[in-house]
């Protein structure tokens, strides 16, 4: 697995190479390509003008990597390490993601890097509604930070919960739903390594689903929650 940037003005240029070279276009996300032939692999992830490629055959990075060096302005960057705010480590298992510098730096500009650590991200039993609290006078801030920490329930789930919450009243948020984010970073602040691993085993898909049963104070709707395994490895 290997990273590399580019500075492409325009990027459909680079998409014809991949559809060039028989690779499929996924069609449940637009900036995935995949490429099969006999047992070998090759995937291929773009976000703007930074890329991922992923094979089991490491010539074969090579050679696609070589191709696209030939037509674009192409960075080889190694060994993939740092993607979209995601920090990848290798390790004897297999990959950690973890977003702790992307935490960091959000502790830092919310200016709760110095808070106290706390064990839970919400208050057992806490149930937001509407109508609790003073509207804030400037909603920017909160809504800047609910965004940011939307970002990071992307290596960590223990957090999807509470911020599941703390979105829900974005259109008017109040002090308490200022504090309830509040306490999430706090929760952070003790959990910066926290992050998801990803390990070899079966193609064997798993699902669970759970709801907490009309347990909203304002229109007694439920909140559904699931968790979809590939293998041992949460994936969604």
């Amino acid at each position: 697995m290997t990273g590399l940037s580019n500075n492409l003005t325009s990027l459909m240029p680079f998409y014809m190479v991949f559809l060039k070279k028989r690779f499929n276009g996924s069609t449940v996300d637009t900036s995935l390509f995949t490429f099969h032939l006999n047992d070998i692999s090759v995937y291929v992830l773009i976000y703007v003008d930074d890329i991922i490629v992923a094979s089991n055959s490491s010539s074969s990075i090579d050679h696609l990597i070589t191709h696209l060096s030939a037509e674009f302005a192409v960075k080889d960057l190694g060994s993939l390490s740092y993607f979209l705010g995601i920090q990848v480590t290798k390790t004897s298992e297999g990959l950690h993601l973890s977003q702790g510098k992307y935490a960091t730096d959000l502790l830092n500009c919310t200016r709760m890097a110095g808070a106290k650590p706390t064990s839970t991200p919400c208050t057992s039993g806490s149930k937001l509604s509407k109508f609790l609290g003073d509207p804030l006078n400037d909603p920017t801030e909160y809504r800047t930070l609910v965004g940011a920490l939307q970002h990071l329930t992307l290596t960590r789930p223990d957090l999807s919960f509470s911020v599941n919450q703390i979105c829900q009243f974005l259109h008017c948020p109040t002090t308490d739903y200022l504090v309830a984010a509040k306490r999430v970073l706090r929760y952070l602040k003790g959990t910066l390594q926290f992050g998801l691993n990803f390990s070899k085993g079966s193609l064997q898909l798993n699902g669970f689903c759970d709801s907490d049963w009309a347990r909203s104070p304002d229109d007694k709707k439920s909140t559904s929650g699931y968790c979809i395994y590939l293998s041992a490895c949460l994936i969604s």
